[in-house]
């Protein structure tokens, strides 16, 4: 491999109907070139509905990807690398920006140590304030403490909510964490190709949090570095279809529990099952309200 290629990185972008918010995520590219090389990958999972090829081919660095139909988040993340070089991976979302220096600060901290295997950047919204994209492993009192339960809501500074949310710990200085938000994040394609890619089984959401810990798994550490911002509007993409967002979103939920917690005990699987079924059936009665939190 060439030095170049030893030192660029390839930027996987899941496209699904979101094409104002993939060119805006493009733009920022010539806004805040990288001094890195790179090559954008974008695979379009909306390529049977309409063409954004037209669009992909003004920017450069870009190529497309088209895939057959919306073949998940997982898949066509896989696909898109499945034939990359460069020795970086960078997993971003199409309704994400990326700032000032935002690769180059992000390789820096992934290569203070050979022990790092996941390097997430600070997310702000367009408004500049910090999300919470750094958490805890979920356990089975993320049922009470996730981000849009009724807890969080009304005692956000609550225990439960805090340790998992992390929303007590600081946002502003690097720090190990368990896991980061799959808006963006980057990693050596070695390690990507070791853990052969993300699990296809997750179609949409919680893919993050696998592949987080299965790093773990193998004695890497995932850290959480500030230094470096994307920009990141929530649900810009899954908002083009909120029903399918909400069933995958409780789907992965149990999917995540069934590969890494489950002991096997029929009554624990079940109970588990029906309380994700009462949290979607309730999320999905606050969407119809048009009330859900996350809109």
């Amino acid at each position: 491999m060439s030095g170049c290629l030893r030192s660029s990185v390839c930027v996987s972008i899941v496209h699904y109907c979101a094409k104002e918010l993939l060119e805006r995520c493009l733009d920022s590219f010539s806004q805040f070139p990288p001094s890195v090389p790179y090559r954008i990958v974008i695979a379009d999972n909306s390529a049977d509905q309409f063409s954004i090829r037209d669009m992909v081919e003004k920017h450069p660095h870009s190529i497309l990807k088209e895939m057959p139909g919306n073949i998940g988040f997982s898949a066509a993340n896989n696909r898109a690398v499945e034939d990359a070089e460069e020795r970086y991976l960078f997993f971003l979302n199409p309704d994400s920006e990326i700032r000032d220096s935002t690769l180059e600060l992000l390789i820096d901290r992934l290569e203070s140590s050979p022990e790092i295997g996941m390097v997430g950047p600070g997310i702000e919204d367009s408004e500049g304030n910090i999300q919470f994209s750094c958490r805890a492993f979920p356990g089975y009192s993320t049922f009470l403490g996730h981000r849009y339960s009724l807890l969080t809501r009304w005692f956000p500074l609550n225990p439960i909510s805090a340790d998992y949310l992390q929303s007590g710990r600081s946002h502003t200085e690097a720090r190990c964490v368990d896991w980061v938000s799959g808006a963006a994040m980057l990693m050596r394609r070695s390690d990507f190709e070791d853990l052969k890619g993300f699990d296809e089984s997750f179609f949409l959401y919680a893919e993050d949090v696998d592949l987080c810990y299965r790093l773990h798994k193998e004695g890497r550490t995932i850290v959480y570095e500030p230094g470096a911002v994307v920009r990141h509007r929530v649900g810009g993409s899954s908002s083009r279809n909120r029903y399918r967002a909400l069933w995958e979103r409780h789907r992965s939920m149990y999917t995540f529990y069934r590969k890494h917690y489950s002991l096997e005990i029929p009554l624990m699987d079940v109970t588990t099952l029906l309380g994700i079924t009462l949290r979607g059936l309730f999320f999905l009665l606050l969407e119809i309200c048009g009330r859900a939190p996350h809109r």
